[in-house]
């Protein structure tokens, strides 16, 4: 089907508007409202949608021709097995073709779209990132203008890719903007995150007159372990305490690397009662530990918590005071916590 020269000026405008957001690094959820709606366009579709999955989660994209113009919609849609199975069985099946790829879409169209959509012409692209699909995008028919011509499937498959590239452009910024927030041993968080976050629950604790404490965890005797060990045992223990940490603690508290041998926690809405609970069970946790699978005991912690606003009105004084309390244990013993606002009091396990 040839076009005219009207329509290849709306082809032309279209993909550089849809290039142009993509280069800027727009959000994805601007660039896949375009690319749907503007399919509407260049089709002779009466409904397009865009179907991805990300983290397990299914997002469907949805423009439509309606009565008084357009309707653009996004629907998160609940977890699905039957989608990504389907995802799963059809990445396997093509990779067994060479530069064909057929879908079979009687699982997606049972699952993401209504009884109207499921009769009439439909056409579709993958949306393949790093050779994995991800999603589809898929025009149905308009029935007054009777049939799509190859030139259409030719024009949705490079939305698919603007789609792609799109979407490829989030996962690195996702990827980027994950290491630049984790400590590139041990995958929790870095101290940046962390001062970050004592900024943020702050703000919100003076907001709505909250608590919350701070403990800062030092691994004792850590460069006789490695002496005796070598470094790389010692950095797979820091690993493991990471990972105890982890378990110990709520989903909403922050665990994060300080320093050397050090971990930073914030406990959000948590007083010094709450806290030594914690550190408490962290401590017993961690001597009971058997590192590099050898026997319990090897190593042991040293804990120091303030809490806010009790022990201090800023960032840097809340974890200078939990330092100083850390200090204070590991100076009377080792395997102790140690309250700033209690000095006198010390706790060993």
């Amino acid at each position: 089907m040839q076009r005219n020269s009207d329509e290849k000026d709306i082809l032309f405008r279209t993909f550089a508007e849809i290039t142009s957001l993509i280069s800027l690094g727009k959000d994805n959820r601007i660039i896949f409202n375009k690319i749907v709606n503007d399919a509407l366009d260049v089709l002779p579709a009466k409904k397009v949608y865009l179907i991805y999955v990300e983290n397990r989660k299914i997002i469907k994209y949805a423009a439509e021709v309606v009565e008084r113009g357009r309707k653009i919609s996004v629907e998160d849609m609940p977890e699905s097995k039957g989608i990504l199975d389907w995802l799963h069985r059809e990445v396997k099946m093509n990779n067994r073709r060479e530069g064909v790829f057929a879908l079979d879409l009687s699982v997606l169209a049972n699952e993401c779209m209504p009884e109207e959509d499921k009769v009439g012409m439909v056409i579709s692209a993958p949306l393949m990132a790093k050779s994995s699909l991800f999603g589809i995008i898929l025009a149905i028919i308009d029935q007054e203008k009777n049939t799509f011509s190859e030139n259409d499937i030719h024009l949705l498959t490079i939305m698919a890719n603007q789609a792609a590239i799109a979407f490829e452009n989030y996962l690195l910024y996702k990827k980027l903007e994950m290491e630049s927030i984790t400590d590139g041993l041990t995958g929790i968080y870095n101290y940046r995150f962390l001062i970050r976050s004592l900024k943020l629950e702050m703000k919100r604790a003076l907001r709505f007159n909250n608590v919350f404490s701070f403990i800062m965890l030092d691994v004792d005797n850590l460069k006789e372990y490695n002496d005796r060990n070598g470094h790389l045992s010692g950095s797979r223990a820091l690993t493991q305490i990471a990972g105890i940490l982890l378990k110990c603690c709520r989903d909403i508290d922050i665990i994060s690397k300080y320093g050397g041998d050090e971990f930073g926690l914030l406990l959000p809405q948590t007083g010094v009662e709450g806290a030594v609970i914690l550190a408490r069970r962290i401590l017993e946790a961690v001597r009971l530990f058997k590192f590099d699978d050898k026997q319990d005991g090897l190593l042991t912690c040293s804990i120091g918590i303030s809490v806010f606003p009790d022990d201090a009105g800023g960032v840097e004084q809340i974890i200078e005071r939990a330092d100083a309390a850390l200090y204070r244990a590991k100076a009377e013993g080792k395997n102790t916590i140690k309250s700033y606002g209690e000095m006198n009091c010390v706790e060993r396990i």
